[in-house]
């Protein structure tokens, strides 16, 4: 029996013509030889695995919510019911589509008919805020960066 202490695993080797090849391996712990309960190495490799995969799969969308994670942190575009669009970083978000935004500006389109004349007449009124809470069912739109690969 041979000891990997990098490891902290036990493991019994067979020697072949072509170097040392190892038969089985077994946790220290399992064989009671130490305490601090060490995993084997097939399940640390499969862990090793488990999060090489994560982190590819931060960047990938599987569904919409994947979308408005990736956008965290960045600018964003926010369409609400009222003619109201705000601009802003996203901060945090539920499942409700709760936001917070930072730095936003908001940016509220009103369109009016003279009497007269009977044209539109557009007015765009624009303010800056520090933080802002929107409630999810106001949203219609969130609009993430745009990304260039």
């Amino acid at each position: 029996a041979q000891v990997d202490v990098r490891r902290g695993l036990w493991c019994t080797c067979l020697a072949t013509p072509l170097g040392v090849r190892r038969r089985s391996v077994e946790s220290a712990a399992k064989v009671g030889r130490d305490p601090g309960n060490r995993r084997a190495r097939g399940e640390r490799r499969s862990q090793r695995a488990r999060f090489e995969m994560a982190e590819v799969e931060e960047t990938v969308v599987h569904e919409p919510m994947d979308l408005i994670r990736l956008s965290l942190l960045e600018q964003v575009k926010v369409k609400l019911r009222g003619n109201r669009e705000l601009k802003g970083t996203l901060h945090a978000y539920d499942q409700h589509l709760n936001v917070v935004l930072g730095d936003v500006e908001e940016t509220l389109t009103t369109v009016e008919i003279d009497d007269e004349t009977y044209e539109e007449i557009v007015q765009v009124t624009k303010r800056q805020m520090k933080y802002l809470y929107v409630r999810g069912d106001g949203i219609i739109l969130i609009s993430p960066p745009l990304r260039t690969t």
